[in-house]
């Protein structure tokens, strides 16, 4: 068997003067790998060995044929080292995967290419390039929660710290799909052994929460896959780590978001769910008493909602907040998953009664120089011939629909805020991809866009919502390493804001703002405006 070893020094450490006095930098970190015909013989760094199972291994592959079949191809095949390129080869029947190692002062780099020689396409791929033995126990695995990260609107970095130091695992292309990480330990409870996967497509052991890695590789083409394992000190952020991939990130998806405005936001909630009343049947008020089916009932109705209206804008003036977000304008007939209805086209249809006063509501925000806002949502609201029943329909083209419902609103109102709800994948939960918030950003560059959910991508178009009461109290410091002038809004509405004082009003200097209720005078705003007082 022909070993081979691939050695980069790295510099001494340098010393550097402080407040007068002589101090060495921390003790650089080397890496060094031996290689054997099927993969790593030995990684270590400073001389410490961290491999527990050096064999590259395909785990799983799978290809479609012309008319939709899936099957799974073979995972053993021939295996050749080229000690000259250093780079191990494998072959399958249905191609080739090709692995170049190379490390650079603290890091392993691994080139991964596959070229598929087959007459189908690889709709997956999951590689095991080996597993790490960590010196002790990895602190942030919880011995259920696998370390994976993927890369869809967010970078693949997963750090692993271990008392005497940490490993960053990367994907080092920011804009192609890919999931790596650890899934599991191997010698749990000691929780020091580590098998690296690497993958696309889905792997049916890992959980369905996380979303397909769609890279497919036609016929006769190849993809691949560049991954590195970082070395670091225990002190050392991801941040810091992988601060090359944080800049990469920001160059490949720069910030658009253009809002200077960080004063507070108002929340308006008009009605509410599943109040199923025949004289109320939109919730208004979560009155059961209205009925808004007499002309006494619609002008109780009309005239409790300008009082509202004026209330909110004397709470919004004595907040100094720059306008309010109404959440249900078309009421919330139906309750749960449907309740935010988020299309205010169908205004009219769904309730005559707010068609009738609606546009004199938002008028009063604007006439006081308030901003206004609605909810919208990215999917279509469909209905049943009776009107009792309602579904959120998946669309092809969430973007155009989020337009439509936008420019409607804004040329009937005027709105320059819209929350974007239920803005989820419908296979597994994840945000919807951020190129939609982007579209719909650039058509809109003058209203803020509020998305339930998000990843970091989405900083760049939008300024994601968070609640106080999930214990979210600010934007991460891996979102503003990339993306420095972004910002998040931070619903406090049944939060403790005592116990998160200090760390919102930290937030609120950083750029963050709040989000309050509005609708009506909530004690908790008192401690929301302290927040900006100092």
């Amino acid at each position: 068997m022909r070993l081979s070893t691939i050695v980069v020094l790295s510099v001494t450490g340098a010393a550097i003067l402080a407040g007068g006095v002589l101090i060495r930098s921390a003790r650089p970190l080397v890496a060094t790998v031996t290689l054997e015909k099927k993969g790593i013989k030995s990684l270590q760094c400073n001389n410490v060995e961290y491999i527990g199972d050096g064999e590259f291994r395909v785990e799983r592959v799978t290809l479609k044929k012309a008319n939709g079949e899936t099957y799974l191809g073979q995972t053993s095949g021939t295996v050749d080292l080229d000690v000259q390129k250093q780079q191990l080869n494998r072959t399958f029947p249905w191609g080739t995967v090709q692995v170049t190692y190379s490390t650079t002062h603290n890091q392993l780099q691994l080139g991964i290419r596959t070229t598929n020689t087959s007459a189908d396409t690889i709709v997956g791929l999951q590689f095991q390039p080996f597993s790490l033995k960590f010196p002790e126990k990895v602190q942030e695995y919880d011995g259920t929660t696998p370390l994976l990260a993927h890369n869809i609107g967010d970078l693949a970095l997963v750090r692993a710290s271990y008392g005497s130091g940490s490993i960053v695992i990367a994907s080092e292309d920011v804009t192609q799909p890919l999931m790596v990480g650890f899934p599991w330990a191997n010698d749990r409870p000691t929780n020091t052994i580590f098998p690296l996967s690497v993958h696309t497509g889905s792997v049916p052991t890992y959980p369905d929460s996380y979303p397909r890695i769609e890279r497919p590789i036609p016929p006769k083409g190849t993809d691949q896959y560049d991954v590195s394992i970082r070395f670091a000190h225990a002190d050392a952020s991801q941040a810091k780590v992988a601060a090359d991939l944080y800049k990469r990130f920001h160059e490949a998806f720069p910030s658009q978001l253009k809002w200077s405005d960080r004063r507070p936001i108002g929340a308006i909630f008009l009605a509410t769910g599943g109040l199923n009343d025949p004289t109320n049947p939109q919730g208004w008020f979560g009155d059961s008493h209205l009925n808004i089916a007499t002309p006494s009932g619609k002008a109780d109705f009309r005239q409790r909602l300008l009082v509202l209206a004026d209330s909110a804008i004397a709470i919004m003036n004595s907040m100094n907040a720059q306008g309010a977000i109404t959440w249900d304008i078309e009421g919330q007939k139906f309750a749960n998953a449907v309740s935010y209805l988020g299309d205010p086209r169908m205004v009219n249809q769904l309730a005559p009664e707010m068609a009738d006063v609606v546009d004199e509501y938002f008028q009063r925000f604007r006439n006081a120089g308030l901003r206004v806002g609605v909810t919208v949502r990215p999917q279509q609201l469909t209905m049943s011939a009776d009107g009792q029943r309602a579904a959120q329909t998946v669309v092809a083209d969430p973007a155009q629909l989020l337009i439509d419902k936008i420019t409607y609103a804004k040329n009937r109102w005027g709105i320059t805020m819209a929350y974007v709800d239920s803005n989820v994948n419908a296979t597994d939960g994840n945000p919807m991809d951020p190129a939609i918030i982007q579209k719909v950003a650039a058509a809109f560059p003058d209203v803020l866009l509020i998305p339930e959910h998000s990843n970091l991508r989405y900083y760049a178009y939008s300024v994601p919502y968070k609640e106080l009461r999930r214990g979210e109290v600010s934007t991460s410091a891996d979102v503003r390493a990339v993306y420095p002038a972004s910002f998040s809004l931070i619903y406090t509405a049944d939060g403790p804001l005592d116990l998160y004082h200090k760390s919102l009003v930290k937030a609120v200097q950083q750029g963050d703002s709040v989000m309050f209720r509005t609708w009506y005078a909530d004690p908790q705003n008192e401690k929301v405006k302290s927040l900006f007082s100092r």
